[in-house]
């Protein structure tokens, strides 16, 4: 599942795109780093025998190019195997800050997230979704020490690939953590102004062309409610219903722990997602040990693994198990929740 493609072919994951990206950026300026036609040259060089099709291009906001940068100096491969091991160690930080329980109960979470299909798959990527994971982690955790505002500069960073946490800021400013959400706006903000300032006009239109491009192509939005509603008007209403629910359910939710609020923010989230793949329903997971620690009803615990079968074989099953019990997880979210005992 991970050192198989790997080992076949280093290269062949999403990394190479952004380092692509990054040699573009310091070869030719970083006004060109979404430019195609480069792209396509730098990828033939480095992978002279594959295809560059529409699922081969560098699509990342310039600051994922500036995290990616130092590692560039190691070349294409020495990259990739420098952030499959950042990777891992987010993984281990962010259950290290977030997993509930105690031993040996809490060890079990960390062996799970790690055999789990979807964290295999975006690792087999290197993807950064455990890396969004560890941010989010480290958000919660700094909002839990009552640093609101460290906790929503954090969670800016989350920025290098920012549909995995899209509706948490929204969620958290509806739901009172205004310091939090208003910090993570700043923070957003900034790097905005500094991505644009550094491609200019040009590189601007470049991104804007390739988003577009990647609108129609169909794997983007096949773990969407595309997959059930279609491409069409019905599942960009239902994704407007998601963040209208997620509203109304993060106000409910107000008095709740900042785990429940969290909770709620990533499962909207991937609910409501308008582009998104197999991999980054990794996010569910740090939203299910926040989600635990609330001591949910025994039923809700259980759904918990529904979801979890439904995602280890998602290809088979198709998206519709996976989405739909993501669907019933989420209601549960939104309603308000019964007094409970936290879990440390």
């Amino acid at each position: 599942m991970v050192v198989v493609p790997l080992r076949a072919d280093i290269l062949d994951n999403d990394m190479t795109l952004i380092y692509i990206g990054v040699r573009i950026g310091v070869e030719h300026g970083w006004s060109h780093i979404y430019s195609l036609p480069l792209q396509h040259d730098l990828f033939a060089q480095l992978r002279p025998h594959a295809v560059f099709n529409d699922g081969e291009r560098f699509l990342s906001p310039p600051p994922f190019g500036w995290l990616i940068l130092p590692f560039s100096v190691l070349g294409p491969t020495g990259t990739v195997y420098a952030w499959l091991v950042l990777s891992l160690l987010a993984l281990v930080g962010a259950w290290w800050l977030a997993a509930p329980g105690a031993w040996p109960r809490r060890g079990l979470w960390l062996l799970a997230a790690m055999t789990w299909y979807p964290i295999l798959y975006g690792f087999s990527l290197a993807q950064p979704d455990l890396v969004i994971m560890l941010i989010a982690a480290a958000g919660w955790k700094l909002a839990e020490a009552k640093k609101p505002y460290a906790a929503g500069i954090v969670l800016g960073l989350s920025v290098i690939k920012p549909q995995l946490t899209l509706l948490l800021p929204l969620v958290l400013l509806m739901a009172g953590r205004w310091k939090i959400a208003a910090a993570w706006a700043a923070t957003a903000a900034v790097l905005a102004i500094a991505s644009v300032a550094l491609i200019g006009t040009q590189g601007l239109e470049d991104y804007t062309a390739l988003l577009n491009e990647a609108q129609h192509v169909t794997n983007n939005r096949y773990f969407t409610l595309a997959y059930i509603l279609g491409p069409g008007i019905l599942s960009y209403i239902a994704q407007a219903i998601v963040v209208a629910a997620s509203v109304v359910g993060a106000y409910v939710n107000r008095h709740a722990s900042h785990a429940r609020v969290f909770a709620l923010g990533l499962v909207a989230t991937a609910l409501g997602a308008t582009y998104w793949h197999l991999q980054d329903f990794t996010i569910l997971v740090l939203a299910a040990w926040l989600f635990w620690r609330d001591a949910p009803p025994r039923w809700q615990r259980w759904w918990l693994l529904v979801i979890a079968v439904a995602g280890e074989f998602a290809w088979p099953l198709t998206p519709l198990p996976l989405l739909l019990g993501v669907a019933v997880w989420y209601i549960g979210l939104v309603r308000k929740p019964k007094v409970s005992t936290v879990i440390a």
